[in-house]
C-alpha cells in the first residue's frame, strides 16, 4: 500500500499551457528517476543519467512493457469507463 519515500520512482505531469519554465529541472533536486510530461495527446518520458542529467527515452525504466502510444490511445478516448475497459483488456492480451 504505498511508502514512505520521499522521491518518488516517476512523476506524471500534464502540461495544459505552455511556458517559459522548464519544468524537468523542478525534478533535478529530488533526483526523481523518471519524469513523464503528457501535453497534446503526446507522452514524453525522461529518465534521470548517471550524471543527473534527463534524456528523452522510448520507454519507462520502471514500465518497460507499457507502449506509450497504446497509452495515448486510450487517454484520448471519448468515454472513460470503456476506454478502461478495453485498455484492461488490451493489456492483458499483450502480458
Amino acid at each position: 500500500m504505498g511508502s514512505n519515500k520521499e522521491t518518488p520512482d516517476i512523476v506524471i505531469e500534464v502540461i495544459v499551457t505552455s511556458g517559459m519554465l522548464n519544468r524537468k529541472e523542478l525534478y533535478k533536486p529530488k533526483k526523481v528517476p523518471e519524469v513523464w510530461f503528457w501535453k497534446s495527446n503526446q507522452i514524453n518520458i525522461l529518465s534521470l543519467n548517471p550524471g543527473g542529467e534527463y534524456e528523452e527515452v522510448n520507454r519507462s525504466g520502471f514500465l518497460p512493457n507499457l507502449d506509450p502510444a497504446l497509452l495515448i490511445k486510450y487517454i484520448a478516448h471519448p468515454d472513460q469507463y470503456d476506454a478502461v475497459t478495453e485498455f484492461v483488456q488490451t493489456i492483458r492480451t499483450i502480458s
